[in-house]
């Protein structure tokens, strides 16, 4: 019982902060994500150095830092597109450092650092163009010239609608297992209802903008690769031993648990968004 107030104690304050953040204004919402963004790529780095790797966590943190700035100066409209060619230049520097480290897998060291920032910063600085960038709005037909937030609000309501439907219906209805060597726990009668409540969400989203089409492209495109990148998380953690990712949200576990759908379906989702947006400018 003191667990389950625990957890729901805290997954209130998590979507309060959370939902005030992204509805206040792009700095919020760009802040709020860098703070996860970092505490994620911390846990990663975390958890390869319990299976025996050396990322150089300190200046993987500093890359990464400046990764997402660019990122989000551009989404914002201050940077222009070449700004995000000194994201190649910042990864290679993060590379040769290992040079200079006596270490006994220089390789994996620096792929362990990479893979960090490409795994979790990158995906979650994209969720900045979600909320500001507004040729997205125009291809959703949302009406605005200013910073809003019903596309990121949208996207994380479904995402979230797609984990609680997954385990509702499959703790009442499970049977047939969806990947069992991975996660035990979850299956196909989960990976549906999921699925049929993000596409709800996602009709729901539509009536707001007129545009019920896109929403639900968008729900399916959530409910796929972010069921892989919740799977890929659990196959992280399992190859560590461990059950969360960190213990940074009570009854929760950790930044990389509660976002781990979001790091694989955000990239998608804006590439779904852009391959509109040049079908449109191009008829």
């Amino acid at each position: 019982m003191k667990d389950l107030v625990k957890r729901l104690i805290t997954g209130i304050v998590f979507v309060v902060v959370l939902l005030l953040a992204i509805t206040t204004n792009k700095y919020t919402l760009a802040g709020l994500f860098y703070v996860v963004s970092m505490a994620g790529l911390y846990e990663f780095f975390v958890l390869m150095e319990k299976v025996g790797f050396k990322p150089k966590k300190s200046i993987a943190m500093v890359v990464g830092s400046l990764i997402y700035f660019i990122i989000a100066m551009y989404s914002f409209g201050d940077f222009s597109f070449a700004y995000l060619l000194f994201i190649y230049p910042l990864l290679v520097v993060l590379v040769a450092l290992e040079l200079f480290r006596r270490s006994e897998s220089p390789v994996t060291n620096f792929a362990f650092s990479v893979m960090g920032i490409l795994y979790v910063v990158i995906p979650l600085s994209i969720l900045n163009f979600f909320a500001y960038d507004p040729m997205y709005y125009n291809q959703m037909e949302i009406n605005t010239n200013h910073y809003t937030s019903l596309l990121l609000v949208g996207f994380l309501v479904i995402q979230w609608a797609n984990d609680t439907g997954a385990y509702v219906f499959g703790s009442l209805f499970g049977k047939h297992k969806l990947f069992e060597r991975i996660s035990p726990n979850k299956t196909w009668e989960g990976f549906y209802g999921g699925a049929l409540l993000a596409v709800i969400v996602g009709i729901i989203f539509g009536q707001f903008d007129g545009n019920v089409f896109h929403w639900i492209i968008v729900a399916l495109i959530i409910v796929v690769f972010g069921t892989l990148g919740d799977l890929t998380e659990s196959q992280i953690k399992r190859s560590c031993g461990v059950k969360d990712s960190g213990n940074i949200l009570p009854g929760h576990g950790g930044v990389l648990d509660r976002f781990d759908g979001v790091l694989f379906s955000a990239p998608f989702v804006l590439a779904y968004l852009q391959l509109v947006y040049l079908q449109l400018i191009n008829h």
